[in-house]
């Protein structure tokens, strides 16, 4: 069960709900770029670089068990 949700608030106000908290990681993996690969991936990470100099990365696993995670500067926080 994921730890996760995606969200795209649109411009109306509205909300474009893309995966809930508790559906799997690999479902939200499928959902943002498919399941029509060779060799899968082991995940998808987002990485953001801080105003500040920090880096932040959110790692989300190909698992229907896992959990996703966030490090900052490689630190697990």
């Amino acid at each position: 069960m994921s730890n996760i949700e995606i969200d795209a608030p649109l411009a109306d106000g509205g909300l474009m709900s893309y995966h809930e908290k508790g559906e799997s990681c690999r479902l939200a993996i499928e959902t943002l770029i498919g399941n029509d690969f060779g060799a899968p991936p082991r995940g998808l990470v987002f990485t953001v670089d801080t105003d500040s100099g920090k880096t932040v990365k959110l790692t989300i696993p190909y698992s229907h068990d896992a959990r996703a995670f966030v490090t900052m500067d490689g630190e697990r926080v």
